[in-house]
C-alpha cells in the first residue's frame, strides 16, 4: 500500500523539524567551544601553568573546533557534533589540569574558618558536658593539639593541609564523645528529685546526640538508604522535641519527658544508621 500524500508530506515535516533540532544543538556546542577558548584568562592559566598535559589538551581542543566549523559549513552535522565534543572534553581536561589557583584559595580558607569554628565549639560542648574527670581524654588531648596545628597553618596560608587537620581533630571528637555517652549511662531518676529536673536531664542527653549527628555525616559518610533513614529520623526527632517543650510549657512534664525521650531514640537510630552505637535510653519508639 502507497502512503498517501498527507503522510509523505508529514513525514517530510518530521524529518525537517528533526534535522533543525540537530543542527541547533551543534550550534549550540559550537558557541559554547568558541566562548571557553575565547577567555584569555583561562588560556592565559593554562598557558602559564608549566604543565604539558594542560597545554596539550587546550591544543587539541583548538584543532578539534577547527575541523568541527569546517564539518559545519560542508553541513556534515554528525562529524561537526563529533569533533565539538571531542572539543569540550580536551578543553574540560586542561582546565582541570590548570585549576584556578586563586579560587581554589579562596574555597580552601573559607572551608578551614567554618571546620575551625565548629570542631572549637564541638570541643567546648565536650569539655562542659564531660567534666574534669574527662580532661586528658586522649582523643579530647589529640583534638586541641589539632586545632592548634590547623589555627597555625591557616594563619600561613597552608588552608588544605589545615582542613586535613581539622578533619582529623573531627575524628577525634567524634570517637571521644562517643565514648562519653557510653561513659555516662545513668539512672537519670535517682539523679532528678523532681520530673522537671529529669526533664532537664533529658534535654541534655538530647543536645549531646544532636551534637554527634553532624560529626557522624562528616565523618562516617553514609549514603544511600543510611543516610536518608538519618534524615528521616533527624526530622522526627525534631518533631518530638517540639512537642516536649510545648508539652512542658503547658505544665504537662510527664508528657514532655515521653516525647524528650523519643526525641533521643530517634537521634540514636540516626547515629546507628551511620554506623555510631550509643548508650539505650529509657522509653521506646512507636
Amino acid at each position: 500500500m502507497k502512503p498517501t500524500p498527507l503522510v509523505l508530506m508529514l513525514a517530510l515535516v518530521g524529518g525537517t523539524a528533526l534535522a533543525d533540532e540537530g543542527r541547533i544543538q551543534v550550534e549550540q556546542r559550537m558557541q559554547l567551544t568558541s566562548r571557553l577558548m575565547a577567555d584569555s584568562r583561562t588560556s592565559e592559566r593554562i598557558t602559564a601553568s608549566g604543565n604539558p598535559q594542560a597545554v596539550a589538551h587546550f591544543d587539541e581542543g583548538r584543532l578539534h573546533f577547527n575541523m568541527a566549523e569546517e564539518a559545519f559549513k560542508a553541513g556534515d552535522l554528525a562529524s561537526a557534533r563529533k569533533q565539538v565534543d571531542e572539543a569540550l572534553r580536551h578543553l574540560g581536561l586542561a582546565r582541570r589540569l590548570a585549576p584556578d589557583a586563586p579560587a581554589r584559595q579562596a574555597a580552601a580558607r573559607q572551608r578551614h574558618n567554618e571546620m575551625l569554628a565548629s570542631v572549637e565549639r564541638l570541643i567546648d560542648s565536650w569539655r562542659s558536658r564531660a567534666g574534669p574527670e574527662h580532661a586528658s581524654d586522649s582523643d579530647l588531648v589529640s583534638a586541641i593539639g589539632l586545632v592548634g596545628t590547623a589555627r597555625s597553618m591557616g594563619d600561613s596560608a597552608r588552608y588544605e593541609e589545615s582542613v586535613r587537620a581539622l578533619t582529623t581533630a573531627q575524628a577525634h571528637v567524634l570517637t571521644g564523645m562517643t565514648r562519653v555517652l557510653h561513659a555516662r549511662e545513668i539512672d537519670y531518676t535517682m539523679r532528678a528529685s523532681t520530673p522537671a529536673e529529669e526533664y532537664q536531664l533529658e534535654l541534655q542527653r538530647l543536645q549531646s546526640l544532636t551534637e554527634l549527628v553532624p560529626l557522624a555525616m562528616t565523618e562516617m559518610r553514609p549514603k544511600g538508604e543510611a543516610l536518608a533513614l538519618m534524615e528521616r529520623y533527624g526530622e522526627n526527632s525534631r518533631a518530638a522535641r517540639a512537642q516536649a517543650e510545648a508539652a512542658f510549657q503547658g505544665g504537662d512534664v510527664r508528657q514532655a519527658l515521653a516525647h524528650v525521650r523519643s526525641a533521643s531514640l530517634f537521634l540514636q537510630r540516626a547515629l546507628g544508621a551511620a554506623g555510631v552505637i550509643t548508650p539505650t535510653a529509657t522509653g521506646s519508639l512507636q
